[in-house]
């Protein structure tokens, strides 16, 4: 009797536990949207915003692909879609607005509401929000699976990760550590569960802060590519893991958690041999011990499209997080 009104209490609290799963595909976005609008200059500049083209990748391959429908066919089986924006103008809307809403008819799902007074009031606003859409649509990609993989961790690897590096990542069950060595290590998806042909890797490697250059893109690729000839060899002999130049890597910076790092996207390639593909890094430093940490994801995927392989990579190395020393030391009782 206490369980049971217990859960009728939860129930009352939060509803989404009761929703259904999202469905559609991962990199997939429903937009609704009526025809006239959406063959005119607001349809022409949401869609070059959504299918704009993913940075990093060999070939073109879109942020998101695009599922367009009108008000009128936005039934029930749409409405648990992953991503939906809903695109309405109104004479009576006051101005013109985004209202962001999570779990409104499935979870985890984001819906963006987008209200307008009039086509022209709307292009502009979907010029202006550009970048803002597309975050919110990646982060909430990424957020669905890293919370598929913290349901799945392997927490041997978080463990080895700490004892060797201090730092917290969540890796999922299906990957292993293949290469574990002196401030390197390598771990790979078991390519039993895909093909032998597809590679998700993630590297982890650490070296001494010792030069203000670090943080540069310049410095960075050079690290990368002393570490990668060093420890991973390529399939023919004489053959190693590099940084593609002729493309140079995109190089940003951003804080999360009150904490900086810089990031490389760009492409890898093998010397001496035909092997190539995308790679994302997250560097950041730990101060306590005055160490570089290096963290990348980066997939081989002949022949066929990587977006969403690569993103499945790249939210294992998103959770990246350096642990705080000075408070462990505390909860361990060292003072």
């Amino acid at each position: 009797m206490a369980a049971t009104l217990l859960l009728l209490v939860s129930c009352r609290g939060d509803r989404s536990p009761l929703l259904p799963n999202v469905t559609g595909r991962a990199g997939e976005v429903v937009v609704v949207m009526n025809a006239p609008l959406w063959e005119d200059e607001p349809g022409r500049t949401l869609g070059k915003t959504l299918e704009s083209e993913h940075p990093g990748l060999i070939q073109y391959e879109p942020m998101f692909n695009v599922v367009r429908i009108g008000h009128a066919a936005f039934s029930n089986i749409f409405k648990t879609h992953r991503n939906i924006v809903i695109v309405n103008v109104s004479s009576h809307a006051t101005d013109t607005r985004m209202n962001i809403r999570r779990n409104v008819w499935a979870r985890p799902q984001t819906v963006l509401e987008i209200t307008a007074t009039d086509a022209g009031a709307l292009s502009s606003f979907l010029e202006n929000q550009q970048e803002r859409i597309l975050e919110e649509f990646v982060m909430a990609e990424r957020e669905r699976i890293v919370d598929y993989h913290r349901a799945m961790e392997r927490t041997s690897i978080r463990e080895r990760l700490q004892q060797k590096f201090n730092i917290s990542m969540v890796v999922p069950t299906g990957y292993n550590i293949v290469l574990d060595t002196t401030d390197f290590v390598w771990i790979r998806h078991d390519p039993r569960r895909l093909t032998q042909d597809i590679i998700q890797g993630v590297f982890v490697y650490q070296f001494e802060y010792t030069d203000p250059e670090t943080f540069t893109p310049d410095f960075l690729v050079q690290s990368r590519n002393r570490f990668l000839r060093r420890f991973i060899e390529g399939p023919s002999a004489g053959s190693w893991m590099s940084t593609e130049t002729l493309i140079p890597p995109d190089f940003d910076e951003f804080m999360d958690n009150d904490r900086y790092f810089a990031m490389l996207r760009g492409l890898w390639r093998v010397e001496n041999d035909f092997m190539g593909g995308p790679f994302v890094s997250y560097i950041t430093l730990d101060e306590s011990r005055n160490k570089v940490i290096v963290a990348e994801a980066f997939v081989y995927v002949p022949g066929d499209r990587k977006r969403n392989l690569l993103r499945q990579v790249e939210a294992i190395i998103s959770t990246l997080e350096v642990r705080d020393q000075k408070q462990d030391d505390v909860v361990a009782g060292v003072q």
